[in-house]
């Protein structure tokens, strides 16, 4: 497949013009036009990056691409090592942001969704970044902890009551600690998400609404892996690459 008909194809696929994100997605270092071979990984770093070019990979997909709104502008040090490699090797660098957090059946959260097994009721909050549901089967937190590490092979982190039985649940993906309390507005007793940050602790305890930071990375790794697949189906040689972060 040529470089631009996989771009058209992917952009129609996840809708990137229906987000605000603050980065962006598509094609963000453009390489060879033939694509061959893909990998895909849920974040570039030099890892990825020589992975590619010692399996002579044309073309990386990613859901952490290189470019942010926030980050500065001068292309130097690790940035430039990273860009200077891909452009030095043809290779085209593809990432999407929100629109693979969101997609009703790709995304980060419909693919935890299926991992864990939790009954989608529906989305909400800003681009219904948040997704709720209902567990298969009520259980304490406690357990649902040890599920859920044993599913992601992760160790996640708990805050709150770890015997409160829980059922209803909130989740989204990532770096999205910013958005319990919008959550806990909503009612439900568990809210997942990948990483967590100081105020948490108290939150849970105060609201009784338990928080299960999952892992960033580990959050994020399904459904580049889901999107990988579907590569796949359509005939593009794709793999995923695992660059496991516990973080």
């Amino acid at each position: 497949m040529l470089r631009d008909d996989l771009c058209k194809y992917l952009n129609n696929l996840l809708q990137p013009s229906n987000y605000r994100d603050y980065c962006p997605n598509g094609l963000q270092i453009e390489g060879k036009h033939l694509v061959q071979k893909v990998a895909c990984g849920v974040s570039l770093n030099q890892t990825l990056i020589d992975y590619a070019i010692a399996n002579s990979v044309d073309t990386i997909v990613v859901h952490h691409g290189i470019f942010w709104n926030k980050s500065s502008y001068p292309i130097v040090g690790i940035k430039h090592k990273r860009i200077s490699a891909l452009i030095k090797h043809d290779i085209n660098l593809i990432a999407y942001h929100l629109p693979l957090d969101c997609h009703p059946s790709l995304g980060n959260n419909a693919q935890l969704a299926q991992l864990l097994q939790l009954n989608i009721e529906g989305q909400t909050g800003d681009q219904n970044l948040i997704w709720y549901g209902t567990l298969a089967q009520q259980t304490k937190a406690i357990e649902f902890q040890k599920f859920y590490n044993e599913k992601t092979e992760h160790q996640s982190l708990l805050q709150g009551n770890h015997d409160q039985i829980i059922n209803r649940i909130a989740w989204c993906t990532g770096g999205a600690d910013s958005l319990f309390e919008k959550a806990i507005a909503l009612g439900v007793d568990c809210f997942i998400s990948g990483e967590i940050s100081e105020p948490i602790k108290s939150l849970a305890e105060e609201s009784g609404v338990a928080y299960l930071a999952g892992g960033h990375y580990v959050t994020e790794r399904y459904g580049i892996k889901a999107l990988c697949n579907h590569l796949q189906e359509i005939g593009i040689n794709s793999q995923f690459v695992e660059i496991y972060n516990q973080v």
